[in-house]
């Protein structure tokens, strides 16, 4: 067998991993008026395309839990400054079928904001590593110290609030 076809499984390999963890996918505009999506709350979304998408590497607090509110709307806030855009981790779903993703906004002025981790830095979610999926675990922890530093969102009332 020549040499090249012996190595194809390693590029073919190569080049699956390179796309299951690409970032950009597609770009989406919405919110209320464009029907393109819907804010569930502060880590999940529901997108006309994909179904319900669940934000990797955070937990925002849930329907009935202090801070709900605060951390939907700040999400809502954060997604309707532009475009969406999808990225993905090593694994794909959660075991309620939801797409786990990274998720970035590309404002009309050309900027992109990493929306899992404004949430974060904003003192509306906290940190969740759940193995594979921890590439942006580090900048991700770095955005809670941030916020706990500075007492911002669930952190600004103290272990009461946010702590565990």
């Amino acid at each position: 067998m020549p040499r090249s076809f012996k190595s194809f499984p390693l590029v073919a390999f190569s080049v699956g991993l390179a796309v299951v963890t690409s970032v950009v996918v597609f770009w989406l505009k919405g919110g209320a008026d464009g029907g393109e999506y819907s804010v569930i709350d502060g880590d999940t979304i529901e997108l006309r395309d994909v179904g319900r998408v669940r934000y990797i590497g955070i937990d925002a607090p849930e329907r009935d839990e202090p801070y709900y509110d605060e951390a939907r709307q700040y999400n809502e806030r954060l997604l309707s400054e532009g475009e969406i855009s999808l990225g993905y981790g090593r694994e794909r779903y959660d075991r309620y079928e939801r797409t786990l993703a990274y998720v970035y906004v590309r404002t009309e002025a050309g900027r992109s904001v990493f929306v899992n981790e404004e949430m974060v830095r904003a003192g509306w979610a906290k940190t969740l590593e759940i193995p594979p999926n921890i590439e942006y675990a580090p900048r991700l922890r770095r955005a809670e110290d941030e916020a706990r530093r500075y007492g911002r969102g669930i952190w600004a009332a103290g272990p009461r609030n946010g702590e565990s």
